[in-house]
């Protein structure tokens, strides 16, 4: 997004840009748990990645990347065959690494997710007279949002009981990235609102009904939602390129192929010399160096490098009003925490879509 909105406010002579999507709409993860608590309503979740390419005059190609051969430089896009480039980008994200197998829903692709969130909600409505249980693995951020937007979007259901949720993970406790207080703050929030926690749960396996841990461990479930650490997708594996030892693709620090010079990655799919978390605080920050880059890339000039922050905000909703912030070693939590979660989200949305409509003015 960050590079369509760079190239449209200063396009450059000669080339030609191609955008490949799966989603003309792309939703934003940062408001998802929102949308699954029903404060948000889906649209307003999506920004305009068709609106940003004409934005740019870029070529739209929807479709999903499947393959690339770095040598004759062509990327193999489903439904599209081959695509040539002298430059390519690849910002695609990732998935939920979840067991060899395993049934369930993963939360990504978002998309996906949704689509199968409704039958969720009404596979709990017409559950039986037992507890309807959701296990959500993963206890990191987006494990522990999601509990409590879905513990509130099935309050009710199954004739007024509601549901089970049971939040597990491998970790020892919730959030080993944030600070005490923050932890603290949010499993008692989770308690308080019934919510089951988990945690030195290595999960191995879900089948029949059963979420199976390395140690021995059971839960009941009805089904699993899958919010673990990030994976790679499997394509990248037989392209050549440098990946690490989780598969994500390898760069320097101007986000820039250790093997292929030609190629690009940002986000969670690019591992950078110096580590940081797959989070999207991280992702927004390249997204204005990478733009740069891809141009210093073209003009033949020097390249610059991207400088994670030694420290990021995290801010967290507890689906009732409320949210918790967390950076430096502080943890505040309000209902004007989440106003300024909620302000920050949809400034973030609004503002690459107005771009996109001055596409058609």
């Amino acid at each position: 997004m960050a590079v369509l909105k760079a190239f449209g406010e200063r396009p450059m002579p000669g080339v030609r840009l191609s955008l490949v999507t799966r989603d003309v709409r792309t939703p934003y993860s940062g408001m998802l748990p929102g949308f699954v608590a029903r404060l948000y309503d889906y649209d307003e979740l999506l920004i305009d990645a068709a609106g940003l390419a004409r934005y740019a005059g870029a070529t739209l190609l929807r479709g999903e990347a499947i393959g690339l051969d770095p040598q004759a430089r062509t990327l193999s896009v489903r439904g599209q065959g081959e695509l040539g480039y002298d430059l390519l980008s690849i910002d695609i994200g990732s998935v939920p690494n979840r067991a060899p197998d395993a049934a369930g829903i993963p939360v990504k692709p978002i998309g996906d997710f949704v689509d199968r969130l409704d039958a969720l909600g009404g596979a709990a409505a017409a559950g039986s007279s037992d507890d309807f249980t959701v296990a959500i693995v993963g206890t990191g951020p987006a494990g522990v949002e999601l509990a409590f937007a879905l513990a509130r979007r099935l309050q009710g259901v199954g004739d007024g009981r509601g549901a089970t949720i049971v939040l597990a993970g491998r970790d020892p406790e919730i959030l080993c990235e944030r600070s005490l207080r923050t932890r603290r703050r949010l499993a008692r929030a989770l308690a308080d609102k019934g919510i089951r926690l988990e945690t030195g749960f290595d999960v191995t396996g879900f089948e029949h009904g059963e979420l199976r841990a390395a140690d021995g461990r059971r839960i009941r479930a009805d089904t699993v939602l899958w919010a673990t650490e990030s994976a790679a997708a499997p394509w990248l594996r037989g392209t050549g390129l440098a990946l690490d030892a989780s598969g994500f693709i390898a760069v320097d620090a101007t986000l820039r192929s250790l093997s292929h010079p030609a190629v690009f990655a940002a986000g969670d799919i690019a591992a950078l010399p110096d580590p940081r978390p797959k989070a999207g605080v991280f992702a927004v920050r390249q997204g204005a160096v990478l733009a740069r880059n891809i141009r210093h890339a073209l003009e033949a000039t020097p390249l610059e490098p991207y400088r994670p922050q030694r420290h990021w905000l995290t801010l967290l909703s507890t689906a009732d009003g409320r949210a918790v912030a967390d950076k430096w070693g502080l943890s505040l939590e309000g209902h004007w925490v989440w106003r300024w979660k909620d302000w920050n989200d949809r400034r973030f949305v609004d503002g690459y879509n107005a771009v996109a409509r001055r596409a058609s003015l």
